[in-house]
């Protein structure tokens, strides 16, 4: 089972620029892609192409995408799919599968995410997630959307994990973007360098910023990380004039007191310059791939906020003069 604890941010940003992910002032060609989704409605203006960039320095209890966490490229098992063809065990060169009431088993121990099994799986039980893609290809992936960007005000969503862990990458995606006239827009959860924040923010016409708690103990209890460094540079990037929603999970029970929004509320009405705040009810779609990766979901108790929950916390931020909507 995979620890909740976060790694040191300094250390995974420096591991990252070794394997060519991450380099602090240079752009690079390459990043590590788990998916890219197109006709996105939910994550920007318009119709959208939404990039998953694999790499996160949280790990937040309710994360719905534990896929993208990493930033290499792992084995995700769907078992659903598996037909019990046992191809997979006869291309595993570590033993590390096995067949267990005709269903596929994994020694997480042992497997090293080679990817034999999944290359002969005929029914893709066994898939990797994550794979290097260049910015010529993920442009032209946008590109064949590009009439209902124009149609409809959309463009690119860069997500993740978070995007900027492959700062270097995003950079120059993003220059790229603008020279062909597609609307950009950046989720990230700000527990980053400031200088990888800095450079992409001329670049990236919305931001959606995370932030998960006020409380900095408690936001280490929920995420592995204090909110210091995150706060700080949503100080700044506001300073730096960019248009941004802040956007706030709601995990029942651990961050939806009212003391804590009313924290918030502060905080961004002190600073000026917010758009407001959008409000994620917490959900629990993202479960089966935890088991599908080997690790153990923490949430599985915990149910949904209940819509007239959801529309009571945003009377409360709304009745303190900042402006709130419900995603």
């Amino acid at each position: 089972m995979t620890s909740l604890a976060a790694p040191n941010i300094n250390e995974m940003f420096s591991q990252a620029g070794k394997a060519g992910v991450y380099v602090a002032g240079e752009a690079t060609e390459t990043a590590i892609i788990s998916d890219i989704q197109r006709y996105s409605i939910h994550d920007g203006p318009g119709i959208r192409t939404l990039v998953f960039l694999k790499g996160c320095p949280l790990r937040c209890i309710w994360c719905a995408n534990p896929e993208t966490q990493h930033h290499k490229p792992e084995l995700i098992v769907r078992k659903n799919r598996c037909t019990g063809c046992a191809r997979c065990i006869e291309a595993c060169p570590v033993g590390a599968m096995s067949l267990v009431e005709q269903q596929i088993r994994i020694d997480w121990e042992v497997c090293d995410d080679c990817g034999e099994c999944a290359s002969v799986c005929p029914s893709k039980a066994v898939e990797i997630v994550g794979r290097r893609m260049d910015q010529e290809e993920l442009l032209r992936k946008a590109e064949l959307d590009r009439a209902f960007y124009e149609n409809s005000g959309g463009g690119i969503t860069l997500s993740g994990g978070e995007p900027l862990t492959q700062a270097g990458f995003l950079e120059s995606l993003l220059d790229e973007c603008r020279r062909c006239r597609i609307h950009t827009a950046l989720e990230t959860c700000g527990c980053v360098p400031w200088d990888a924040l800095r450079r992409v923010l001329p670049l990236t016409e919305l931001v959606f910023y995370d932030v998960k708690h006020m409380d900095s103990a408690k936001h280490q209890e929920l995420t592995g990380k204090p909110n210091n460094l995150i706060l700080d540079n949503l100080r700044n990037a506001v300073e730096c004039g960019s248009r941004i929603i802040v956007r706030v999970p709601v995990i029942p029970g651990h961050n939806d007191e009212r003391e804590n929004l009313l924290h918030l509320v502060e905080f961004i009405r002190d600073l000026g310059g917010i758009d407001g705040i959008e409000l994620l009810p917490y959900h629990r779609f993202g479960a089966n791939k935890y088991e599908g990766l080997g690790r153990q979901y923490p949430l599985l108790h915990l149910d949904p906020p209940s819509s007239e929950r959801m529309r009571g916390l945003q009377e409360t931020i709304t009745s303190h003069g900042v402006s709130c909507r419900l995603g």
